[in-house]
Parts: structure tokens; C-alpha cells; sequence
């Protein structure tokens, strides 16, 4: 049973790969990066890199201090900000001790030799002006998410990237985490047997519903894909109130990320080898991150993930709650001393330098175009399903957004 259970996972979780081949190298070399030493040692490239930031503090600021995580970044040199706002340009120059400052991204493109530049703002709806110059220029990027607002936006960022043959990796850094790469290895080490399913919700907040599904649904559906592969169809159905919402319900997020609907999303996801993935949100007047998490129950045990930190798992055939199992802690030292600013900052330091090794090793990387693509079509998707009442496969042929 493990050894099929531990081939099964291998064929999914290849990050990047077509291959079974592929797959079980990858899913091997994240387990065996999970029991490193030292968790939190980064990767050595193989020369140094020159690096900038595009930013807005009037119109999306530098997401998640991805400005922050490039300062004093082994293998990286980082020379030059671009900020439309001259305050926070000033500022941001100030925090990080860069002192080439430029109003104007194209500016800072032609006066400046860089390898990598990081796209910082949080709105989306400059992404594709931004990224696809930047890939004109022959530039590496790392961008903050959502990438695009549509399926048509996201069409044209790939297809720039591609032309110019250069890579992108999407602000997903939950992805690098030690806590979750633990969760890879036992998998792959067949601890919870064959996946079977796999449970995943926002933080059901005051943007639960459709914001929550683009903005913070965007990190577990792309977990979802890391460990169940490819998605192949779609089912869904989003509520406004107590009625189905509509398209006269769609409206702009309060940040622009395209249009939603609904303050209840639920979704079912078809994945290969009988996996099921689903997600749900529901809008709640009170905060509370324990709502954002991951489950995945397999045919022998199940692993629970909170706040993308805190791990519990149990092997063993009993899913009955009134029966005592043994619930054991994926526990990390050096990680668990963390607080969760610095780890998230790890995790940024970790994907940056993943998009240059990908370049220098000629593969994708961890949080690429040609990976996350699957987490556009599956939010573009859930409205398509919902508004067609039934089940759409993946990738969407209709690729305007449903409801636009």
C-alpha cells in the first residue's frame, strides 16, 4: 500500500515537471530539502545578480514588503527602486538604503543593468503593463499575486514571458515553507496512504466570498495543485444572501483584482487519480486566520494545516472524531522560533532566489507561469460553473471572464 501510495503522489506533485520521471525527481528533492540540517539555509547560485523593485505606495505599495526581503539578500545586489509616488519612492529608498531612485519603471529599465526585477505593487490592473515590458527587456521577474484579473491578461503575460524567454514567479510563498515541504515528504514517505481529498478555505473574513477566493483562495489553490496536479474540471456555486449571485452582482474588490461575486463561494475541483479538491468561503463579520487552511485526507491518515504553520497529522484508518487518535505535530525548530513577519520574509527571500536558479538551470520555477496558470483558470472557472450551472472543463475554452 505505501509503495503505491507513495508512487501515486509522486506522478502529482512534480512542481514543474510533465513527466512522472520528472515529478518523482522533484517530489524527492522537496522532501529531501525538508530534512536539511538547517531548514532555513538558502539556496547558493551561481553568480551574483544585479536586482530592482517596481512599486506604487500611491496605488498598491511593494506587497508584503517584498522590498524588504531583497535587502541584503545572499547572491543579489539590489540597486535601484521605481516608484510613481515620490513620497513613498523617497521612503521606500530610505527603508531599503538604495539610493537610484526613478519615478518611472521604463526609466530605471534603460539606465540600469539588472537581471531581476520584482513587480511590488498589490494591484492587479498594472500587472500586464508592468511585467510584459519588464519581459521585453529580457528581465527575470518575481511578481506579487494575483497576476492578472482575467484569463485573457494572464494569456498575454505567458506569451510575453515566453517570447523572451525569460522567467516569472509569483509571490506564492507558502509554497517554500519548511512546514509545508514536511507535509511533502510525509506524503511521499506515504504516512496518510493515497490522497484522496483534498479541503481548502480563505480566511472567510470581511471579504469572504469573492474577494477572499482571488486574494487569499489564491494560496490554497495553488497548494491544492502542488500536491494533487493538474485540475480537469470545475463545479461551483456562488451565493449572494440566500440567492444565486448574478452578474448584475459582480462588482470591482475594494483593491483592483478584477471582478467578484457572492459572499459564499463553494467549489469542487477534479484532479487525476480519483482526487477531489474543495474550497469554500463564507463572509464572517470576525476575523480569525484559523479559518485559512489546508486539509488533506488520505486513504490512511490525515494532515491538517493552519495559518500554513501549524501542521498536525495522524495516520491511521479512523476518521471518527469520537475516537481517540494520534495526532502528532510537524515540528521544526529553527522554523517554529519564527515569528510570522520573519517567515514570511524567508519565504520571499527563498522564491527570489528560486526564479534566478530556474534561469540558471533552465526549468520552471517553483511558483512559474506554466504552474500558477492552473490557479487563474480555476478562479476564472468557478463563476463559469456557477453562472452555467454545471461542470466545465479545464482549461476554459471561453477565456473572457464570465462575469464581465
Amino acid at each position: 500500500m505505501a509503495d503505491i501510495s507513495r508512487r501515486a503522489f509522486l506522478e502529482k506533485a512534480g512542481v514543474g515537471a510533465s513527466l512522472a520521471t520528472l515529478a518523482v525527481t522533484r517530489t524527492a528533492a522537496i522532501a529531501e530539502e525538508a530534512v536539511k540540517p538547517s531548514a532555513l539555509t538558502l539556496p547558493t547560485l551561481k553568480k551574483k545578480y544585479r536586482a530592482a523593485i517596481i512599486g506604487s505606495t500611491g496605488h498598491g505599495d511593494y506587497g508584503h514588503d517584498i522590498d524588504q526581503a531583497l535587502v541584503k539578500l545572499p547572491g543579489i545586489e539590489f540597486v535601484a527602486i521605481a516608484d510613481d509616488n515620490p513620497v513613498g519612492l523617497k521612503e521606500a529608498g530610505k527603508r531599503c538604503n538604495v539610493t537610484r531612485l526613478y519615478e518611472d519603471y521604463r526609466k530605471l529599465l534603460e539606465a540600469e543593468q539588472v537581471d531581476l526585477v520584482a513587480v511590488g505593487m498589490r494591484h492587479v490592473d498594472r500587472h500586464e503593463e508592468v511585467i510584459t515590458h519588464c519581459a521585453s527587456r529580457g528581465k527575470h521577474i518575481y511578481s506579487e499575486k494575483p497576476l492578472a484579473a482575467d484569463l485573457p491578461s494572464f494569456d498575454r503575460i505567458e506569451q510575453a514571458c515566453d517570447k523572451a524567454k525569460v522567467k516569472l514567479g509569483v509571490a506564492l510563498p507558502n509554497r517554500f515553507s519548511p512546514a509545508v515541504k514536511k507535509v511533502a515528504a510525509l506524503i511521499h514517505d506515504g504516512k496518510i496512504g493515497k490522497i484522496q481529498s483534498i479541503h481548502a478555505q480563505g480566511k472567510c473574513d470581511e471579504r469572504g466570498g469573492g474577494e477572499d477566493l482571488i486574494v487569499l483562495g489564491f494560496h490554497m489553490l495553488d497548494l491544492m495543485n502542488m500536491f494533487a496536479g493538474t485540475p480537469q474540471w470545475t463545479f461551483a456555486q456562488v451565493q449572494q444572501g440566500n440567492a444565486d449571485a448574478t452578474k448584475q452582482d459582480a462588482h470591482p474588490a475594494s483593491e483592483p483584482a478584477g471582478l467578484v461575486a457572492g459572499d459564499c463561494v463553494v467549489a469542487m475541483f477534479g484532479f487525476p487519480d480519483q482526487v477531489h479538491g474543495y474550497f469554500q468561503s463564507h463572509r464572517n463579520t470576525k476575523q480569525s486566520g484559523d479559518r485559512f487552511s489546508l486539509e488533506i485526507r488520505g486513504s490512511e491518515g490525515i494532515v491538517m494545516i493552519r495559518h500554513l504553520t501549524d501542521v498536525v497529522w495522524f495516520r491511521g484508518l479512523s476518521f471518527n472524531p469520537a475516537k481517540a487518535v494520534r495526532w502528532q505535530t510537524v515540528q521544526i525548530p529553527e522554523w517554529d522560533a519564527l515569528d510570522a513577519k520573519t517567515r514570511y520574509h524567508w519565504c520571499h527571500q527563498r522564491a527570489l532566489l528560486d526564479v534566478l536558479a530556474a534561469a540558471e538551470e533552465n526549468r520552471e520555477p517553483g511558483t512559474g507561469l506554466h504552474n500558477v496558470k492552473w490557479v487563474q483558470e480555476m478562479l476564472q472557472s468557478i463563476y463559469a460553473s456557477h453562472l452555467a450551472q454545471a461542470r466545465v472543463a479545464l482549461p476554459l475554452k471561453e477565456r473572457t471572464h464570465p462575469l464581465g
